[in-house]
């Protein structure tokens, strides 16, 4: 009975006793799947998904039967921020305790910096917190990955430092902002790992593409079939769009449809048979999923999967998020208005000479047009046109050369025009209610007209109060206050006569107008 008895409990000490380290990490491989997907997505279908609409790209997963991947809580952490488009880079928090703090690798192995390193232009740190409220991380932690020029940053968490975070020009998305710490309550712990953001789960590698109504994951095993139904059903919108402008009707005759099942002899069918597009209607082949084959308009669209309503002065969103981040780090921008004919070009170039990067003609400016095409072709500067009033302005301007829009007052139509086409602009504003009206047409930059008026005080409690906003003085900001408007919460800055004298335009003198630009270039770069 005793011999009995001590062969159970050996037994049981046996299964109970802990197995080596090598039999638990092949029981823990065996156990999990893989992180990422075996399909990669490449550069150019990564920018084709780009193209897109958060919303085309949910319906064509909606279309496939595929659960919701619309992460829930990531809002846009600026109005107006560049579209955020990359490849997922992983990283997992888990909540605070003192084993886990003890056993999380410190200094640069900890999880966070080893995904940051993996950063490479076209990626996007996607970060899992564990609640809504606490913080993922601030200035100096995120000031790697914009050395690393991050594609983007997503959590449902909450971000802090969010005036020093706009200025890195990356897109953020976050639950909220936050001053709280976060290593109190949760600690980074894996780095490229599956894990669940906001609900949805994310993959190393996934497609994640955001725009002012969210973020959204495309599977990366499934990105390719995602785009082909997305872009199809784009293309058919663009087309009942465009009928129901020109023949106004109940959208209802068109509109919603189901991909894969648009009859011939429906609205529809009628109406995109007319317009040359050809589509399946595969409802009568079980299993076959909702695309809609070869679904390409007769009508040219500008570029490979243009977005909606794209014209021929549409800029793309890295031509955007790339004028915006020249104005950030060279905030002071050469504005040239002078009467005198000729002077145009050789002013503007002897402002460059003296460091200028951002430049601006005026149309006022006898041979304005004629002076942006011969810069057009510079990659040495950003150039824009100024006193743009209308649309048909800032067509000229834009098939002149031009990368941003300038007006001396906010014109709506000229703002919301723009932004149609992804183009930057500063309509001139006087007042903090006409600054948020500008952002809210979709203007990134709100030119302060004239600068003097307000003052550098005036822009700290307008930019305290409404931080969404990129404040630009022009006309009036002197060498001597450029700094004091930087410190006051200026973005950038407009140089009109300080930059160009008019007695040293008036006497052709080039040298003296370079060397004014060296020190203006000076007195911004001190700050």
């Amino acid at each position: 009975m005793a011999s009995m008895l001590r062969s159970v409990a050996k037994r049981a000490f046996t299964a109970a006793a802990p197995a080596p380290a090598h039999a638990l990490a092949w029981r823990r491989a065996m156990a999990s799947g893989p992180a990422a997907s075996a399909t990669k997505i490449d550069d150019e279908l990564l920018a084709k998904l780009g193209s897109l609409s958060t919303q085309a790209l949910i319906d064509g997963l909606w279309v496939m039967g595929w659960p919701t991947s619309h992460i829930m809580g990531a809002r846009p952490l600026t109005e107006g921020q560049p579209k955020l488009v990359g490849r997922a880079i992983t990283l997992q928090f888990a909540p605070a305790r003192p084993d886990i703090a003890a056993d999380k690798p410190g200094g640069t192995e900890s999880p966070e910096y080893e995904a940051f390193e993996l950063v490479n232009g076209k990626e996007v740190i996607v970060m899992q917190s564990v609640g809504p409220w606490e913080s993922v991380g601030g200035d100096i932690k995120f000031l790697r990955l914009a050395q690393r020029k991050c594609a983007g940053l997503v959590t449902d968490g909450s971000v802090r430092d969010t005036a020093v975070l706009r200025e890195y020009g990356f897109p953020v998305f976050s639950h909220s902002t936050t001053p709280r710490q976060g290593p109190h309550v949760h600690q980074p712990w894996a780095c490229n790992v599956l894990i669940s953001c906001g609900g949805v789960a994310v993959r190393p590698g996934d497609a994640i593409v955001g725009d002012q109504d969210g973020v959204i994951v495309v599977p990366a095993s499934h990105a390719k079939e995602v785009y082909d139904i997305a872009h199809s059903r784009e293309v058919i919108e663009d087309i009942v769009k465009e009928e129901l402008t020109n023949n106004p009707g109940p959208p209802g005759k068109f509109y919603p449809f189901m991909s894969g099942k648009i009859k011939a002899e429906s609205p529809l069918g009628k109406l995109l048979t007319s317009k040359g597009v050809k589509f399946a209607h595969t409802a009568a082949r079980p299993g076959a999923r909702g695309g809609i084959a070869g679904a390409v308009p007769a009508r040219a669209r500008v570029g490979a999967g243009a977005p909606r309503n794209a014209s021929s002065f549409a800029r793309t969103h890295a031509e955007y998020a790339h004028v915006l981040k020249e104005f950030a780090e060279h905030k002071a921008c050469a504005v040239l208005r002078t009467p005198i004919v000729g002077a145009c070009t050789p002013a503007m170039t002897a402002a460059v000479d003296g460091g200028f990067k951002l430049i601006e003609f005026t149309l006022t400016t006898p041979g304005c047009l004629d002076s942006v095409a011969t810069f057009a072709n510079r990659t040495d500067v950003i150039m824009g046109v100024g006193t743009v009033m209308t649309i048909q302005d800032a067509k000229d301007a834009m098939e002149a050369g031009a990368k941003f829009i300038v007006s001396p007052v906010l014109v709506p139509e000229v703002v919301q025009w723009c932004a149609e086409n992804n183009i930057v602009c500063a309509p001139g504003c006087g007042t903090p209610s006409e600054m948020y009206q500008a952002f809210q047409y979709g203007a990134p930059i709100q030119k302060l007209f004239p600068g003097v008026a307000g003052g550098p005080n005036w822009v700290k409690a307008v930019s305290a109060a409404l931080p969404m906003l990129r404040i630009n003085p022009t006309s009036g900001v002197e060498v001597d206050t450029a700094a004091d408007y930087l410190r006051a919460g200026a973005s950038s800055l407009g140089f009109v006569a300080p930059a160009f004298p008019p007695a040293l335009v008036a006497a052709q003198d080039w040298n003296g107008i370079s060397e004014i630009a060296r020190k203006i270039q000076a007195a911004v770069k001190a700050v």
